[in-house]
């Protein structure tokens, strides 16, 4: 059975485009060890709590998420990058969520 994972970030206001490109940069660190691993980045500008940003991605098991954090970690190039990009993502969120889904 596959499962989404999805990380949902509430960006403050007026955030969201630098989180989409933030997302899009932490997630390419973890490709370089983890190629496989896909990912889907959503926006919400507008409804809901605005500049919400949803990144997914969609696995057989969790394991290989934590595999390629595993990766990412031991390799000390990446490590250090995503030590650096995670930096980054403090200032522009109020909070985030993730959320584990089954898919049936």
């Amino acid at each position: 059975m596959a499962i989404i994972q999805r990380r949902v970030f509430y960006g403050k206001v007026g955030t969201a485009n630098d989180l989409v490109a933030w997302a899009n940069e932490m997630y390419g660190i973890l490709q370089i060890n983890s190629p496989q691993l896909s990912q889907r980045i959503f926006s919400d500008y507008h409804s809901g709590q605005t500049d919400r940003v949803v990144v997914e991605f969609e696995v057989d098991n969790m394991g290989q998420i934590d595999e390629a954090l595993e990766k990412t970690m031991s390799d000390p190039v990446t490590q250090k990058q995503f030590a650096e990009v995670f930096e980054r993502l403090k200032p522009l969120i109020d909070r985030a969520e993730v959320e584990q889904w089954n898919i049936h």
